[in-house]
């Protein structure tokens, strides 16, 4: 009984585990190319365009832009970029022809991502805190101001004296 549970265990987990290895050893198996010369070339929008957009070949693994990954695709698109903005085309018009033959899998930034927002969120977020930490700030300087300016009345002599006043005067005296 023991032998085949423990052959079932062993059979799943070969089976689980065989898409996790496969894809491991084709990213181990991923060759980059040597990068052209006509990419160390400037070309004005290029970098910018490049650094929006994901190989097409590593969506899934690594996630790298155009401009830092070196395989065949992500070359061959790097040249196209280079050579339609040589051409007059704007980084826009090339973006969404990309977009439009690839889906929005290609950008680094999906649309529906919230990242480009939560800069503006936490500028918004740090301009309140720091609003609310100046109204506080002054606030307390006021009330010690106040407090400063308050001088304490010095006890009355028709004031009455309690039972508590009694005990602290017999305290007192019986410490010295």
């Amino acid at each position: 009984m023991r032998r085949a549970v423990l052959g079932l265990l062993m059979g799943c987990l070969l089976v689980l585990g065989f898409p996790r290895a496969a894809s491991a050893a084709t990213i181990a198996t991923h060759v980059d190319e040597a990068p052209d010369e006509s990419f160390s070339e400037y070309v004005p929008g290029a970098a910018g365009l490049e650094g929006r957009l994901l190989a097409p070949c590593c969506w899934d693994a690594s996630r790298q832009t155009l401009d830092i990954h070196g395989s065949p695709i992500a070359n061959e698109l790097r040249r196209e970029i280079r050579h339609r903005l040589k051409a007059g085309e704007t980084p826009d018009a090339i973006q969404a022809d990309l977009v439009r033959r690839y889906t929005t899998k290609i950008l680094a930034v999906p649309p529906d991502n919230p990242l480009p927002r939560l800069g503006t969120y936490l500028s918004f977020g740090l301009f309140g805190a720091g609003g609310l930490a100046t109204a506080m700030v002054v606030r307390w300087r006021r009330r010690s101001k106040e407090a400063r300016e308050k001088k304490p009345e010095p006890p009355s002599p028709d004031a009455k004296r309690d039972e508590w006043d009694e005990k602290l005067d017999e305290a007192l005296d019986e410490q010295d």
